[in-house]
């Protein structure tokens, strides 16, 4: 009779191990990342502009290109860029696409202050998609910079934007 016994406390014992086994497993276990694993980001772009002005707005089609970490070398467009002369008050979004054609996608909100040759700005940017490796990326920081007309219409610029961005090796 004695064996029933120690056959059953050797079953829960076993059940419990096993159940303890499996709790530590998925606690130490690699969780996937996501995008909310963020990695510092920078980038610095020099630009040309074109602009229209429908008093008090001013609409800017901004090209250029410079370095953004874990981009490499970008090219950076917007095509929506609007500016209140009135306010300073100014929004855009703006596409900055890798060489190998990965894109990440940001909303920027910024206030322009004007200056004898033309603006300087400070504001925030939020990363609201991208492509590639990029696809469902997040992130967010401060952009700076300045725009300096060379005519009427026309100009050249530069900013930076720095922050933070999903790591790219996380949205896999």
């Amino acid at each position: 009779m004695k064996t029933p016994t120690n056959i059953k406390s050797i079953n829960s014992l076993r059940g419990s191990c096993l159940t303890l086994l499996a709790a530590v497993s998925l606690v130490f276990a690699p969780q996937p990342a996501t995008a909310k694993d963020q990695v510092p980001f920078h980038a610095a772009f020099n630009t040309v502009f074109e602009n229209t002005v429908n008093f008090p707005i001013i609409s800017v089609h901004v090209t250029g290109d410079g370095e953004a970490r874990h981009l490499g070398r970008t090219a950076v467009e917007t095509t929506d860029q609007v500016v209140n002369l009135l306010t300073g008050a100014a929004t855009a979004t703006y596409h900055l696409t890798a060489a190998n054609g990965a894109e990440v996608v940001a909303e920027l909100d910024f206030v322009a202050l004007q200056t004898p040759t033309g603006f300087t700005f400070t504001g925030t940017w939020e990363i609201t998609g991208g492509t590639g490796r990029f696809t469902n990326a997040s992130g967010s920081g401060t952009i700076e910079g300045r725009a300096d007309f060379t005519g009427p219409t026309s100009g050249v610029g530069q900013f930076t934007m720095i922050g933070t961005i999903s790591s790219p090796g996380s949205l896999k």
